[in-house]
């Protein structure tokens, strides 16, 4: 019953239906918007681009644009050292031979997972965020928190809030997902391309215009699509646990928000700080700020600050993991905490 009253609180509150309206607004402004007069070039012939292609080119081109040496330079040759037997399937499979959009692949690509997608996973990690911080912040600012925690339940009222926040992060998540695609794809047409491969010819890396869209492993159009929305979930709920584990901690709502974005903001602006192809550079990549940054190389070789394969997975189960100990260590502390 508590579970159910909180989770009510959450995502009936004005405040949080109200935002839930401005994203889907926004996103069906994002999909409206969108230059959409062009035509499927179903004539466009296709070539198999991954046939003799070597991904040392490419490490050898990052290594020379960014001047990078010794070891730096050594983690991105044997990045895409790894690639090379993924691109030698990929020409056999005739990857690149799908046609997708045709000469529009890339624009239309883009709009979907990046600029689409880069919207809906930045509301729903702000929704999970606020959804943490103000479940396990409510009953301090509004004074009952000594009342329930004399209760019965007592201080494993935490475990229904965050119980509370995870589910009502997914059902928000939910909602600002699917009807911005249902808006997006009655706006875009994709029903003739779901079964083509990302890798086309006519495909090519995110801010980069000779590098193919190179996968690490082998997806169609939808394939590609559901992977992304679990990514998408999974930094959902890497903020909610962020939110949680700051509410414990500071107690104050405006504290734990200020707590919360000094962590994001210092992930965000400490990566440029190291070099290039650095293991430390690296590691700042995996954090869900910078998972969210290149959510458009999500399952891609991703660029020269990028040093491992298939880094949205290895980013989002660290940043779980981590994350996790955090609402943990936060837990324990909170129960010994004087509350008076």
């Amino acid at each position: 019953m508590l579970f159910g009253y909180e989770l009510k609180k959450l995502v009936l509150l004005p405040a949080m239906v109200g935002f839930v309206v401005l994203c889907i607004v926004l996103n069906a402004v994002i999909a409206i918007v969108g230059y959409n007069d062009y035509g499927a070039n179903d004539e466009a012939e296709a070539v198999n681009i991954f046939e003799g292609f070597k991904t040392s080119q490419i490490a050898e081109t990052y290594i020379w644009k960014y001047n990078i040496t010794g070891k730096n330079a050594e983690n991105i040759r044997n990045k895409y050292d790894k690639l090379q037997p993924v691109i030698d399937e990929k020409a056999a499979n005739g990857d690149a031979l799908s046609t997708y959009f045709g000469e529009q692949t890339h624009y239309r690509h883009s709009m979907l997972f990046e600029i689409m997608f880069m919207a809906i996973i930045a509301e729903s990690a702000l929704l999970a965020l606020f959804a943490a911080l103000i479940s396990v912040t409510y009953e301090n600012l509004r004074g009952t928190e000594p009342i329930i925690c004399a209760s019965k339940v007592g201080r494993r009222v935490l475990r229904t809030k965050l119980c509370a926040s995870l589910t009502a992060t997914v059902a928000l998540t939910v909602v600002v997902l699917g009807v911005s695609l249902c808006i997006f794809f009655l706006r875009f047409n994709f029903s003739g391309v779901w079964n083509d491969n990302v890798s086309s010819m006519f495909n090519y890396a995110v801010n980069e215009y000779s590098k193919p869209f190179i996968t690490w492993h082998s997806f169609t159009v939808e394939g590609y699509l559901w992977a992304t929305i679990g990514v998408t979930f999974g930094i959902a709920v890497c903020l909610c646990l962020l939110g949680y584990a700051a509410g414990v901690f500071a107690r104050n709502g405006y504290g734990a928000f200020i707590a919360a974005a000094s962590i994001a903001g210092v992930t965000f602006l400490a990566k440029p700080l190291f070099p290039i192809g650095s293991f430390s550079r690296g590691i700042w990549t995996l954090t869900p700020v910078w998972l969210w940054k290149n959510s458009g190389a999500w399952f891609t070789d991703g660029g020269a600050e990028i040093i491992w394969a298939n880094f949205e997975s290895v980013g989002l189960f660290v940043s779980l993991a981590v994350l996790s100990i955090a609402a943990f260590v936060s837990t324990n502390i909170f129960k010994k905490r004087e509350l008076l």
